[in-house]
């Protein structure tokens, strides 16, 4: 035998062994690749549309199919695109880019269910540098997306409570505040009224004594006239009328009964703030009982007047109401700071007494009872409105307001089974309108 064919029976015994020897390390790369718990797909980048060229065993039965079914088929077919077709569009468009990608995209099985796959996707490229196949690596991360939601729902339920717990916490400082404001208004309250009923008492006593005393004086004057004439009776008269013109007795008969009537109006007023701070200043409890919601309204308007009497002007549009089952201090609370707020916006907006109005109205509405309070302030800024109930949230300047009132009244109407809306057009105007059901809040336990 030549030494040529020795030579070339041994290149052709290398090449079959170099073959063989590739092809074991296919197979077992293959076999890896099936036994690896990720998911692996090769994409022939060069045909259009482009073509699956080999899956893994984990891929193919995430998906329902044995994997001889996916190759040469479209690798469209494997995701849902309609419900994640912002995120598959980005993807595609940095696959064609060469670019390494990943994302999150809607899977689809082959029964119709879907499920979550994130996946990263690299480029192949020849020796030319042209793209010539798409590498995916992936997994199905339903799971770990659920998971990772019910953390999130955790936390923000965390979030919420802890707010909850300082919403709370502020409520309870701020009742425990009004409780001893309220203690100390109706200590006040009693203190005033008895000293205002002596007053009283002493103002009605002094008008029937004037009173008398002018019947009296009469009856002197019928006398002295009804006497014959005389120089003594004569000089009697003239030092009388003398003494009536130094005293100016026609001016003092004319004013005495007005000053008495205008005494006795501002002792009754006096009487009547004293009886509303009394009212409103009730120690509250978590009892129910059957109130008057327009006598309620009117003690709070009462305890107000100050902070909207300069300001604007109460028109008071009042239904006929049946009672309604309720905590009326926790109301009053609501009523006060609604009313104290319709005052600032309309001071805020610039009107005087004189072209500012705060609308009171009640009405009944089927079950419940509907109460508004409107004014024609400044009105809410649009972006403001959705968060004026927020706590803590507050548009007035530091030391003016802490952003707890309108959260507090929210929490009071909710409490009651009610509820509180608001309408505002900036430079026109609010009005915050109060729904509450006429038997109150349900019984605990009820539905």
């Amino acid at each position: 035998m030549s030494v040529r064919m020795i030579a070339a029976d041994a290149g052709m015994a290398d090449t079959s062994s170099e073959c063989e020897r590739l092809s074991a390390e296919l197979s077992l790369r293959n076999c890896a690749l099936d036994a690896a718990a990720a998911h692996f797909m090769v994409i022939d980048a060069r045909p259009r549309p482009t073509r699956i060229v080999f899956v893994n065993r984990a891929l193919a039965d995430c998906h329902g199919f044995a994997p001889h079914e996916l190759l040469g088929t479209d690798p469209s077919l494997l995701i849902a695109i309609d419900e994640c077709r912002e995120e598959y569009s980005r993807l595609t468009n940095a696959m064609r880019a060469g670019k390494h990608e990943r994302a999150q995209l809607r899977s689809r099985r082959r029964d119709g269910t879907t499920f979550w796959a994130g996946i990263a996707v690299s480029a192949v490229r020849d020796a030319t540098d042209r793209i010539t196949h798409y590498l995916s690596v992936g997994s199905d991360i339903t799971r770990k997306l659920e998971d990772e939601r019910q953390r999130e729902e955790l936390r923000q339920r965390l979030i919420t409570e802890m707010k909850e717990r300082e919403r709370m916490a502020v409520e309870l400082r701020i009742a425990q505040k009004l409780e001893a404001v309220g203690q100390l208004a109706a200590g006040i309250a009693h203190e005033i009224n008895t000293p205002v009923q002596y007053i009283g008492d002493s103002v009605l006593f002094l008008q029937s004594a004037v009173l008398d005393m002018e019947r009296l004086l009469g009856s002197y004057r019928t006398a002295l006239a009804a006497l014959p004439d005389g120089n003594a009776l004569s000089t009697a008269r003239e030092r009388i009328s003398k003494a009536e013109q130094a005293a100016d007795l026609d001016f003092l008969r004319g004013e005495v009964p007005k000053a008495f009537e205008r005494t006795l109006e501002g002792v009754q007023r006096v009487t009547n703030i004293v009886r509303a701070m009394k009212e409103f200043a009730h120690p509250d409890t978590n009892e129910q009982s059957a109130a008057d919601i327009n006598h309620a309204l009117e003690t709070t308007l009462t305890v107000a007047t100050n902070e909207y009497k300069y300001c604007a002007r109460v028109e008071r549009r009042l239904g006929s109401l049946p009672e309604v089952m309720c905590n009326v201090g926790e109301l009053n609370q609501v009523f006060l700071n609604l009313i104290v707020n319709a005052a600032h916006a309309i001071q805020e907006s610039g009107k005087d007494a004189a072209t500012g109005v705060i609308v009171v109205s009640t009405e009944a509405a089927d079950d419940a009872v509907r109460i508004s309070i409107s004014d024609n302030g400044c009105g809410i800024p649009e972006e403001h409105r959705e968060r004026i109930f927020d706590p803590f949230f507050t548009t007035k300047e530091v030391g003016k307001g802490t952003g707890q009132g309108l959260s507090i009244a929210r929490s009071i109407v909710e409490r009651h089974a009610g509820h509180i809306d608001v309408q505002s057009e900036r430079g026109v105007g609010t009005t915050f309108t109060l729904k509450l059901p006429i038997t109150g809040r349900p019984a605990s336990g009820e539905a």
